[in-house]
């Protein structure tokens, strides 16, 4: 091509690349962020949910269900059965409500011999928010994430291959006497150097996940002949859910008889869940769920005729095969699923290093690129940076602090706590666009992240004595996480002040021609 576009269609076109470079790179900062928090998970669902923190009573699966279906008032045609772990908690029962058809939780609540619906969803919202999904929103964001995390590889191998001869050095050089756009530019090369097996293992699993599903649909008429369930079986390794009537009633037999013999067709199954459809009736079936003791690669199941207790498996060959076992190995990878927590624990690490990668990268390439050629869109994308990137952390704060002020009993709390950490985020992005110093007001929104923080362990004890500063017998999972929310007050209270005083020493060094980066939109530098 000998064309060239004008200067002022190459300005443009440049400009809508840092536009949804910029954008897209902070939504993968809060999927990060969000992802990082939520592989401790069952975690926060123990300390979040006071119901999950009863020692159990002496009571088999039989029993538990039959509370749960005396509770409800009648038999769901489809629902799960999430027995107590460990000896602690209640079970809960997941099933469709019978008005709106959507599916709810509700705990079975043995003291009171009801259903309590699923109160809390602070854990369950910020797992969604990591993979951009959202019942208001569906499907079309969650692929939004897929792409993201695909173009996120990209991005990974080729600044890999535009590096690599400098990656020695800039795994250990970090100025931190420097100014702030060599210390940020440090930053983004050490945390992106150390974090690059992290980063491409994130970007191929969740693009997997994600987009793998969407692109088996351009090969299903070809190639399968329109069987989608076939498909998905062979290219995925999903094995399809059998197709039965319910029959007539019949006796059937009880869970424990039922999770006895799926334990003896798969000793190696840890059930953590039950899968009931038919309940009750001849075409009935029982499904065991659960992690897999003898493989750190995820979950598996083992599906039985209630009735008898014989395995539903009409080609356990084929179900085993490769493309189940990269699916399995793929989710097993993404989510964590081996190592205990301590393999968490690094991996939190390595996602808050990620987070810092890229803020850090951001940063450094708008302030480039405001050296060559200023425009008010380079400063608005920088405060974009800025307000995303300490506004996440009030928003988190915020979501902690109100889970633990909202009254237990309050019908809409959960839908509460959700527009919170959304309207959150989204005053504290609209502030910093506006702010005056907008280095000033990001590190007073890390302080106030801190400080939203730092109360929460102390007001968990509203409605959980288990905690660091509960009154009963200590859970030591809900202690150590009263700790960690302690700990990450204060490390945000320390990195403001941290912020703050290198933005002070950068404004006491000697003016350079260039204009501030964070000068502000309306032509008042900060």
């Amino acid at each position: 091509m000998t064309g060239r576009l004008s200067t002022h269609a190459f300005v443009r076109w440049w400009d809508l690349h840092a536009w949804a470079g910029v954008i897209g790179g902070l939504v993968l900062y809060v999927m990060f962020l969000t992802g990082g928090v939520t592989l401790f998970r069952d975690e926060l669902a123990l300390w979040e949910e006071p119901l999950s923190q009863r020692s159990s009573a002496p009571c088999d699966l039989e029993c538990a269900l039959d509370r749960a279906l005396i509770a409800n008032g009648s038999t769901p045609d489809d629902f799960w059965l999430y027995p107590p772990r460990a000896g602690r908690g209640e079970a809960r029962l997941l099933h469709r409500e019978a008005s709106s058809g959507q599916w709810r939780t509700d705990w079975i609540d043995s003291e009171r011999g009801e259903l309590t619906r699923e109160r809390e969803r602070l854990s369950g919202f910020l797992y969604s928010i990591h993979f951009l999904w959202h019942d208001f929103t569906g499907q079309w964001l969650y692929t939004v994430g897929g792409l993201l995390a695909a173009v996120m590889l990209l991005t990974v191998v080729t600044g890999f291959l535009i590096h690599m001869k400098n990656l020695l050095r800039q795994f250990h050089q970090f100025r931190i006497a420097k100014s702030e756009r060599v210390l940020w530019s440090d930053m983004h090369k050490v945390l992106g150097v150390m974090g690059l097996p992290f980063q491409l293992m994130y970007a191929y699993t969740g693009a997997f996940i994600v987009l793998g599903p969407i692109l088996l649909n351009a090969f299903v008429g070809p190639v399968f002949g329109g069987d989608r369930a076939r498909a998905a079986q062979l290219a995925l390794g999903i094995e399809p859910s059998p197709v039965s009537s319910a029959g007539p009633p019949a006796h059937v037999l009880p869970l424990d008889a039922l999770e006895r013999r799926a334990h003896a067709a798969r000793p190696d199954l840890e059930p953590e869940a039950f899968h009931l459809v038919h309940h009750g009736h001849a075409g009935a079936t029982f499904e065991a769920w659960g992690k897999e003791r003898t493989s750190s690669s995820g979950r598996a199941s083992v599906r039985l005729r209630e009735m008898d207790g014989e395995e539903v498996a009409p080609d356990r060959r084929r179900a085993e095969g490769s493309s189940r076992s990269l699916r399995r190995w793929i989710h097993g990878l993404h989510f964590v699923h081996f190592g205990g927590p301590m393999a968490r624990a690094l991996f939190l690490a390595l996602a808050l290093a990620t987070c810092l990668t890229i803020l850090s990268g951001n940063l450094v390439w708008l302030s480039r690129r405001e050296l060559v050629h200023p425009t008010v869109g380079n400063r608005l994308l920088a405060r974009l940076t800025a307000g995303v990137g300490a506004g996440a952390w009030v928003a988190l704060g915020a979501i902690f602090l109100v889970s633990r002020l909202f009254p237990l009993g309050w019908a809409r709390r959960g839908s509460a706590e959700e527009l919170t950490f959304v309207l959150v985020l989204g005053v504290c992005v609209l502030c910093s666009l506006v702010a005056r110093d907008t280095k000033a007001f990001a590190c007073t929104q890390l302080a106030a992240a801190g400080a939203l923080f730092l109360p929460v362990p102390f007001l968990a004890a509203r409605w959980s004595q288990a905690g660091l500063f509960g009154s009963g017998p200590r859970i030591v999972v809900v202690a150590v996480l009263d700790a960690a929310i302690l700990a990450t007050g204060a490390a945000l209270v320390a990195g403001a002040r941290a912020l703050r005083r290198t933005a002070q020493r950068d404004a006491l060094s000697p003016p350079t021609s260039a204009r501030p980066l964070f000068a502000n939109p309306g032509g008042h530098d900060a």
